[in-house]
Order: C-alpha cells, then structure tokens, then sequence
C-alpha cells in the first residue's frame, strides 16, 4: 500500500483509498500479536498520515466535519502516546550513554529501571479503545464526505500548512525553545507527507523535497526525545537521580540537542526558500502536466493537449461552513 495520489484517479477517491488503507493498516498492527511497542509505533506512524491527509483536504470539508475528525484522530494518537513515549526515552538514555558513557554513580542504570518500571505500569487498555475510534474515522472516509475533494482544495490546504510550517521554523530559529522546537517539528511532518501524497506530479522533484523535509522532521524529533526524557527525569526522577546526576544529563542532552537543530536549519532554509503561491502554483501545475503526460503516453490525450494554466486550480467551491 503506497502513501500516494495517483494521477488517473480522481482526487476524492484518493483521499479514500489512502485513508482506508492508513486505517486497515493501523487496525492490523493494534489487533495483532506483534511486540507491543513496535505495533503501537507502527499505528501511530498510520495516524500521523491520517491527521496529514485530513489536514490536506480541510478546505473542501465543513468546518465542524474537520474538527470533529481532527479531534478523533488526536484522541486516538493520545491513547496511544503514553507507552510509545516511555519506549523512546529508553531508547534515547541509551543514545546518551552510547555516545558520553554512562552518568555519574550509575545514574543511568537507575533511570533505566525507572523507565523499564513505569513502561510496566503504564499498560492500559488503550489498543482496545484506539480500535474503536479507529472503526469511526473508517466510517469518516467511506462514507460521501470525501466525494467531492478536487485538486483545488488539496493545493490550498497544501498552502495553508506550508505558510504554518515557513513561520514555525522561523520561529524556532528566533526564539528558540522546547516548544517552539516541537511545533516546527510537526508542521514539517504535515508538508514531507504532503509532498508524499502529491508526488507522482514530478517525482524527482516533489520527492526530493520529501525526503528533505523527512530528515529535517527526523533531527528535530530526536531533538524532542531528549527534551521529553529532560523533562521526565526532572519531574518525576527526583527521588532517583541526585542533583548531580540531574545536571550532568541537562548539560548532555543540550549538547544533542544544539548539534541536532545546526543539521537541521539549512534544511529548513533550503525547503522554506520558496513565497507560499509560488510553490501552491508550481504544484498544480506539476499534477496538471503529469495527467497530461500520462493520457499521452497511454493514447487517451492529444500531444498538443496541454493542461489548464495553474492561477484556474483555485476555482473551486468555497469550504463548506
């Protein structure tokens, strides 16, 4: 199953078909029998496509239609997040000890088991309630609420989420913190999958900037890994690491953090390069002059047949209120 438009079929029947296979494959990794942290992972990952996708089409569905489905695909990501989260930051303990050596007095080996202990508790039966959530957002993309999705919606959310992500990594560098770290991060995440979604348009080029914007989203998220296990061990570590120990990991996870955000900035200046209408309007026109290509190569189009100039993509219906 491929994470991808395709250029002979119409983009609301799209939009169905990858929902639906997003949802068949999260549904078989919770249902399943595989280790828990890869299954959950695995779903998670599926969800992140899902909210990319709805995001995508936001300007062809009604408002409230879009905040209900946003919000169900949220609370399924939440139900899962406290196990995935907990198994990362004992992934990212091991980075840390891999890379300075152990903390000082064994320090690590305690907070190892700290991890290991609440990973234990923390089972729930979240795979169970996630399922079910799952089985309505399947009812969301079968049904006709995505029928009437055209190109023009699905480049005016692609620019709505650009413009968001252009700020948020220029943010980030300004005033640089956690959270501002962690917004850029995610509205990365939404445009690598968008140039996912679009790019059989030109695939040497939108797929270039997908996996530009995949790597940027991959430094900056283990930029949050540490800031999570940071956090953690200053909350609820006490009673476990002195604060010597809670010293040495801060000044270990900064120096992460710092090379990891220097990687990641003249990635972000390079994707975030281009005004918002131009690449809204070379997008368009990529997906008009590939269709146009295939009809030629297929007989179904004339050679001279060229495709509608891109400033007419935006005639669509106005969003549904």
């Amino acid at each position: 199953m491929t994470y991808r438009f395709k250029l002979q079929e119409p983009i609301g029947q799209a939009v169905r078909r990858v929902g639906l296979e997003q949802i068949e494959i999260a549904t078989a990794k919770l249902a399943g029998t595989d280790d828990i942290a890869i299954a959950i992972h695995d779903a998670r990952r599926c969800l992140k496509r899902l909210r990319a996708l709805l995001r995508l089409i936001e300007p062809g569905l009604g408002e409230a239609q879009y905040r209900r489905e946003a919000a169900r695909l949220a609370g399924i990501g939440r139900l899962l997040s406290g196990a995935r989260d907990l198994e990362v930051m004992r992934q990212t303990l091991g980075k840390l000890e891999s890379r300075f050596h152990a903390l000082p007095a064994g320090a690590t080996d305690r907070l190892a088991t700290f991890l290991a202990q609440s990973q234990a508790h923390g089972a729930t039966d979240g795979r169970r309630r996630a399922l079910l959530r799952l089985e309505q957002s399947k009812r969301f993309f079968a049904a006709k609420a995505t029928a009437g999705i055209e190109l023009g919606h699905v480049i005016e959310g692609l620019g709505r989420a650009y413009r968001k992500a252009r700020k948020a990594f220029r943010h980030a560098y300004r005033e640089p913190h956690e959270d501002a770290f962690h917004a850029c991060r995610k509205r990365v995440q939404l445009h690598w999958r968008h140039m996912a979604l679009l790019s059989r348009g030109w695939p040497e080029a939108l797929s270039a900037r997908a996996s530009e914007a995949k790597e940027m989203s991959r430094l900056l998220g283990e930029d949050h890994d540490y800031a999570v296990l940071l956090a953690l061990a200053r909350k609820r570590g006490k009673s476990i690491l002195e604060p010597g120990d809670l010293e040495a990991l801060t000044a270990l996870c900064a120096a992460c953090q710092a090379k990891l955000r220097a990687a990641a900035r003249p990635r972000g200046d390079r994707l975030f390069a281009e005004p918002v209408k131009n690449l809204e309007s070379r997008v368009a026109r990529y997906w008009r002059s590939a269709q146009c290509l295939t009809n030629v190569a297929t007989g179904e189009g004339r050679p001279g047949a060229l495709p509608e100039p891109s400033a007419k993509v935006k005639n669509v219906p106005n969003r549904k209120r």
